[in-house]
């Protein structure tokens, strides 16, 4: 895979392919042509984007001739005109002959100086995998090796549906870590005692990919509500940035944590006392989750981490809070406590995505039909 964000790939990165030398592998993939239309160009697409969905994910780079052993020669291009049609019927191909669709395909289309194009056919690791090519009476499925596809074994398929069914409970682990460290189990310090907001967000194939990201203090993701005094904590897993301790209590109002993993978890504090009324405010809530995602996803992508992505919310110490809606109305006390809002799944994870958990806060405190500016 090319170490940078899709949206991000200009015609540099491709240059560098062929200047570096760069070999094919596990991730990435060169093709000469476009694929053809005929019963070998289909079906030996449709394999190479099942076998990357089917292992860590990659990007098929198309308009690059190799040199035989996998070692990118030289850009040749492919004639822009047309692709509008032809990438047109890749999708039909994608939502017909794959079972089940894989949940990422993007393609970055590469202006070249005379014209042609190259395009960058991104494909992420699959939650649900193993996917299957449903092509020409057949049903096959298909795995990455090292610089090609072969097909999956029967022990492997045993394999691959029991991770399958196992890892979405393992990636929830991962944020059930995170909401029990709001206690200050394993960290330097705990999230201050009240309503707070837990949330995890991580490339799906976190559990799939071995990774060891250097979270500096300079590319480490901020926690929300943070303010310029901001501590920063080196430990085992990765880098910790949280807001002054209070010295009597040990504990923090927001808090980052930047796992080695390549992946973030967030605790900050959206409530507390006034004049008797235990509230919570959605203004630190739902503005700060959409901002602290968004930038979330960008930095990982800049750390050369692809989707799609997953998040999970949790809200910890609700009970008895309420929100003032407006006017003077204040909702129902919460009673769900730790409330767990699930997860959300998206190549993107735009605003709109993350609509279920902005709802879920506010049907939290008994409010199906919140008001549309706070979602």
């Amino acid at each position: 895979m090319i170490d940078k964000a899709l949206d991000g790939i200009v015609l540099d990165d491709i240059e560098k392919l062929v200047l570096y030398g760069r070999s094919e592998g596990v991730t990435l993939d060169f093709k000469e042509a476009f694929p053809s239309a005929d019963h070998k160009g289909t079906r030996d697409f449709l394999a190479d984007v099942t076998a990357f969905a089917n292992t860590d994910g990659g990007d098929i780079v198309i308009g690059v001739r190799e040199d035989g052993n996998g070692t990118a020669a030289e850009l040749v291009g492919i004639d822009a005109a047309g692709l509008d049609e032809a990438l047109r019927r890749i999708d039909d191909q994608l939502r017909s002959c794959i079972d089940p669709r894989v949940p990422l395909f993007r393609v970055r289309t590469v202006l070249l100086a005379n014209g042609r194009a190259v395009l960058v056919m991104r494909v992420g690791a699959s939650l649900i995998a193993p996917h299957r090519v449903v092509f020409d009476k057949s049903s096959r499925f298909y795995r990455r090796g090292n610089r090609s596809n072969y097909e999956m074994s029967t022990t492997e398929l045993r394999q691959a549906f029991a991770a399958s069914s196992d890892l979405p409970r393992r990636i929830r682990d991962l944020h059930r870590k995170a909401v029990e460290a709001i206690s200050g189990q394993d960290m330097p310090c705990r999230i201050q005692d009240g309503p707070t907001a837990v949330l995890t967000v991580a490339p799906l194939s976190i559990l799939r990919e071995a990774r060891d990201v250097d979270f500096t203090r300079e590319v480490a993701v901020l926690p929300p509500r943070h303010t310029s005094n901001l501590n920063m904590v080196v430990g085992l897993d990765g880098l910790i940035v949280h807001s002054p301790i209070d010295v009597e209590t040990r504990a923090v109002r927001t808090w980052s944590v930047n796992h080695r993993l390549g992946y973030l978890d967030f605790a900050w504090t959206v409530g507390h006392h006034n004049e008797g009324r235990k509230l919570v405010w959605p203004k630190y809530f739902v503005p700060e989750l959409k901002g602290i995602v968004s930038f979330s996803i960008t930095r990982l992508r800049s750390l050369g981490i692809e989707g799609p992505w997953i998040a999970m919310l949790t809200f910890s110490g609700v009970r008895d809070y309420r929100i003032i809606a407006g006017d003077d109305y204040v909702t129902d006390a919460a009673w769900q406590d730790p409330a767990y809002l699930g997860e959300v799944v998206d190549d993107l994870m735009s605003p709109e995505a993350l609509r279920p958990f902005t709802e879920g806060f506010w049907r939290l405190f008994g409010i199906d039909q919140p008001p549309a500016s706070q979602i």
